[in-house]
């Protein structure tokens, strides 16, 4: 928990100045996808709390970085489920003739320019300060700074390994919050009984005053995370989970798994199946009070899987989103003119609004 409680600063920091840019859209009072503004923060957050690296110091290659993480992802997707496309030589050509190939430079140039530019810092300081890059009291390591130490005690990790690291750590912690933050606040503003109750919450803990979050704030935002939870319910970024089985798994007298047998396991089918969730395609956040989620079995909600294989990512995840939504329920109300009819679920790697996130503030 200290290591998350560190990230409170970045997170107050970055999700400040999207108050800040938040500010344009409202003096509008015209709707706006939500996607293009939580999507570039998220981004902020993750590299800085990962990387040590501020994205802020070029919008424009932010931009650029972060169209080119969705456009990579949507196609890795794509090649998952067109056979022919799985030769490395035809998707290489594939990629050249649609542009795709400039997006996956992008995705590998600008992790590894931070990853040497890191090595470099990590380096220095070990000569200057050696007790301190062994004290964590003194110095928070990021994940990148775990991995250059790790290379430096025989780990013998190239430079392509931690950046497939760094970029895996991107997609996992950036689109994945971004999404479900995107998500949570159309549902508020399809809801706004439900986003009033949010906010007198949110007020109640953190007063009229815009000050800075800490970790026993959002602790005590209960019903903040009962919203992103039921939000996860019926939007569950990623829809399907792999696995394989490593002994025979005996499902009914009738019915036994094999051994290595590649299993997916679909969360959208689980978290809107009836037998689990009364009149499932509502949203209604009091599913995820603690009276009924203690009426259910623990792997009615997989949103972020479960067992030993879960998400490694849960508690940080949930930590930084409840920042995020806290602070700009805090300062603006939401609306909007989309129905739940109206979402059009797109799928590649994650599941995504296909018409967007659009609100009025």
């Amino acid at each position: 928990m200290r290591l998350l409680e560190s990230f409170f600063e970045i997170f107050n920091r970055k999700n400040q100045l999207l108050i800040e840019k938040l500010k344009e859209e409202c003096e509008t009072e015209k709707h706006f996808d939500l996607w293009r503004y939580i999507s570039l923060t998220a981004l902020d957050i993750i590299c800085e709390t990962t990387m040590g690296f501020d994205l802020n110091f070029d919008e424009d290659t932010k931009k650029e970085f972060e169209q080119a993480l969705v456009k990579s992802s949507e196609a890795d997707s794509m090649r998952i489920y067109k056979p022919w496309l799985h030769p490395n030589i035809v998707f290489a050509i594939y990629a050249y003739f649609t542009g795709l190939r400039k997006s996956y430079e992008m995705v590998r140039k600008l992790p590894m320019q931070v990853i040497q530019h890191r090595k470099k810092e990590f380096l220095l300081r070990k000569l200057e300060s050696p007790d301190e890059i062994q004290d964590n009291d003194k110095y928070n390591k990021t994940f990148l700074d775990i991995l250059i130490d790790l290379n430096e005690k025989g780990a013998e990790f190239t430079d392509d390994n931690i950046r497939d690291e760094a970029v895996t750590m991107m997609i996992g912690g950036s689109e994945t919050s971004a999404i479900t933050n995107c998500y949570t606040l159309l549902m508020l503003a399809m809801h706004p009984n439900i986003q009033e109750k949010v906010y007198e919450e949110i007020s109640s803990i953190l007063g009229d005053e815009n000050r800075f979050i800490e970790v026993k704030d959002v602790q005590a935002m209960t019903y903040l995370e009962q919203c992103i939870k039921e939000t996860l319910r019926i939007f569950p970024v990623g829809p399907l989970l792999l696995r394989q089985t490593k002994d025979p798994v005996k499902l009914s007298d009738d019915f036994i798994i094999p051994r290595n047998t590649n299993i997916i396991i679909p969360p959208i089918k689980i978290h809107r199946d009836a037998k689990n969730y009364r009149d499932p395609l509502t949203w209604n956040p009091d599913n995820f009070s603690v009276e009924e989620t203690n009426k259910r079995h623990k792997y009615t909600f997989l949103a972020f899987s479960g067992g030993p294989r879960g998400c490694i990512g849960s508690k940080y995840a949930m930590l930084s989103m409840k920042v995020t939504l806290s602070m700009i329920l805090h300062n603006y109300s939401l609306s909007t003119d989309m129905k739940m009819k109206d979402i059009k679920l797109k799928v590649d790697l994650l599941m995504r609004s296909a018409k967007g996130y659009n609100v009025k503030l």
